[in-house]
């Protein structure tokens, strides 16, 4: 098993590699960030709700993969049927594990509770979800859409396997149209606190807007700039965090990253960049 590392131990999108001092030492190879990603893990520990004295499951899932595959070994493990995933009594989504653990901020190892419930079909879901994604970087899905049976399967068991080679090879295809890029496939998440008795518990809203990646003068667009557009109350200033600040993969990310690179560096398999928002 991989060694299990901390969201905040993640790397900063966005921040070069370190470079060497004098004395004729060479610079340290750079930093290869979606394949970094790929290799992070997150601890857990799961139990059953109906039988809490069976021992835990411990185990650990990339930080890029998805709850729900292991929903069969669980199955298998508790003898009951599995299908769904709680923290604190909150059912889960169907989202990547890590937007999951920076949404919540768990301690780690994450104690989760799985049961019966609304059943996963991931395998749709990432796939419509990467089919989005292609679609608004084109004002098309034709990318996605032209990939080979072969490729596609190929893209959905590289996210299975935490295969990154597998998946780079596919996603080179994805990323490199024909024509210019039209707009970054951003989702900003807000969590929202509970307020009267009607509330639920660990609820957040999402905001998804069309984002250029340059701007009208051709310059490229930043991650400031972008928030500053779309929420300017929380982000009034576009060269650094006043009132909030956010996070990709655990890290902040500084301002003046430029939203492409984000994209081709450091977006979920399904093509998205998810940001999360964070109260200064």
């Amino acid at each position: 098993m991989a060694s299990p590392s901390s969201p905040s131990g993640s790397p900063s999108p966005g921040t070069a590699s370190p470079r060497g001092g004098g004395g004729g030492r060479a610079d340290p190879a750079p930093i290869n960030l979606p394949q970094t990603l790929w290799s992070l893990q997150i601890p857990l520990y799961i139990t059953h709700a109906e039988h809490p004295t069976t021992p835990p499951f411990i185990t650990s899932v990339p930080r890029l993969g998805y709850l729900a595959l292991l929903l069969p070994r669980l199955t298998a493990y508790f003898g009951v049927s599995c299908s769904s995933f709680h923290h604190e009594e909150i059912l889960l989504r169907n989202l990547a594990a890590g937007l999951l653990v920076d949404l919540y901020q768990p301690p780690l190892p994450w104690h989760l509770v799985v049961s019966d419930g609304p059943e996963w079909d991931i395998g749709d879901t990432f796939m419509n979800s990467a089919k989005e994604a292609d679609y608004i970087r084109n004002n098309n899905a034709k990318q996605i859409m032209s990939l080979s049976k072969d490729n596609t399967t190929t893209l959905w068991n590289a996210v299975q396997d935490g295969d990154y080679t597998a998946f780079a090879k596919i996603q080179a295809q994805l990323l490199n149209a024909p024509t210019p890029l039209k707009n970054v496939p951003m989702r900003i998440y807000m969590p929202t606190s509970p307020s009267g008795s009607d509330a639920t518990p660990g609820s957040f809203r999402v905001m998804q807007t069309l984002v250029p990646p340059r701007l009208p003068n051709r310059q490229p667009q930043t991650l400031g700039l972008a928030l500053k557009g779309i929420l300017p109350t929380l982000f009034p200033s576009s060269r650094d965090p006043v009132l909030a600040n956010v996070i990709l993969h655990g890290a902040p990310v500084p301002f003046k990253a430029p939203l492409e690179e984000l994209m081709r560096e450091a977006a979920y398999p399904d093509g998205w960049l998810c940001l999360i928002v964070v109260l200064l």
